[in-house]
């Protein structure tokens, strides 16, 4: 996915707030999205904590496994975008001119990094997690969880089959979404980086 300068409860214990050791395991478009400042094309990117476990069951089965806690962001990299500038904490420098001009955010899928996570509180009384900040790390992460990449400018009716059920309801719920055809696709496993290094 190109992006360029201008361009329901959980039952889960909330995760502490911190700074944890993750890996990026989803990048997915998610297209045009309605936002209270007009039509936004978004992104959410998921991180996988492996010092957080979780238990969780399905299909009658019990799991468990490293935590993953996701994060939506306009895809841009406009000078006052957040997008941008949690990349450039995580690559620990700015964009070049060029980089700008059009960077590949599945560059950054199996990339390591350390997330900060801080609370928000709902109107409501909740309580929920949030990446505030993302910042380079020297340790890498193996990611457990299968890397999942998806663009709805380049559907690929494999890798939507790899999308969590809430984020592929995004998608589908996308005011461009009849672009997109979103059949029942097989599921594909995107290959793990194999840098000790940020590929970005």
């Amino acid at each position: 996915m190109i992006i360029k300068e201008n361009s329901s409860a959980s039952n889960f214990e909330v995760i502490a707030e911190g700074l944890y050791p993750a890996v990026c395991v989803t990048v997915a478009g998610i297209g045009i999205q309605e936002t209270p400042w007009g039509d936004k094309e978004k992104v959410i990117l998921t991180f996988e904590l492996p010092t957080c476990r979780r238990e969780w069951e399905k299909d009658g089965e019990k799991h468990e496994g490293a935590a993953h806690l996701s994060n939506t962001y306009t895809a841009s990299l406009a000078q006052n975008a957040k997008l941008r500038a949690v990349l450039e904490s995580w690559r620990g420098r700015p964009f070049t001119a060029d980089e700008l001009g059009g960077f590949d955010l599945s560059d950054i899928l199996g990339a390591s990094c350390s997330v900060l996570i801080k609370h928000n509180t709902a109107k409501d009384g909740r309580v929920f997690a949030n990446v505030v900040d993302i910042l380079k790390s020297k340790d890498k992460v193996k990611a457990e969880a299968d890397l999942v990449d998806y663009d709805p400018m380049n559907h690929s009716s494999e890798s939507f089959a790899q999308l969590p059920d809430w984020i592929a309801t995004k998608v589908t719920h996308a005011t461009d979404a009849d672009a997109i055809d979103v059949g029942a696709p097989p599921k594909r496993v995107v290959e793990e980086l194999e840098a000790d290094e940020i590929p970005f």
